[in-house]
């Protein structure tokens, strides 16, 4: 692998992880702007790193495996304090990953979203699927 084609795949892999966050974080300032800093400071900290070629695929895995966790593997959910519900929608993207049974709790982002969870904080999930099909609860 050349050092211009490394080079290349790791930009691509910078942009392709900016859209991903924004696409995940829509709408969320304060998720934007502390994944900016998490996913630039890692492009530093490795911005010069050199070694043998297998080393360096598995970093530009990491960016395809990073990419694909946020696009696959995360879901947001907003908290309805009225209900202690967590309201889950799940896209076509996610179907195949997450349903009533494999989503079984909530992973607050920060502190401050655990402690509006309240109580013994694990409040029911209510998952709705987004193309329009039925919804399911899971506790």
């Amino acid at each position: 692998m050349s050092a211009s084609n490394t080079a290349l795949r790791a930009i691509s892999g910078y942009r392709r992880l900016f859209r991903a966050r924004n696409k995940l974080f829509a709408g969320d300032a304060r998720a934007l702007a502390e994944s900016k800093v998490a996913i630039r400071s890692e492009f530093i900290k490795n911005r010069n790193v050199s070694g043998p070629p297998e080393h360096l695929e598995g970093l530009l895995s990491m960016i395809d495996d990073a990419e694909d966790m946020m696009l696959h593997g995360i879901v947001r959910g907003e908290l309805n304090k009225d209900r202690n519900v967590v309201e889950v929608k799940i896209g076509p993207e996610h179907e195949g990953r997450m349903d009533g049974d494999t989503m079984t709790h909530v992973d607050p982002i920060t502190k401050e979203t655990g402690d509006q969870i309240g109580g013994d904080g694990t409040p029911k999930i209510e998952i709705t699927k987004s193309h329009g099909g039925g919804s399911a609860s899971n506790q």
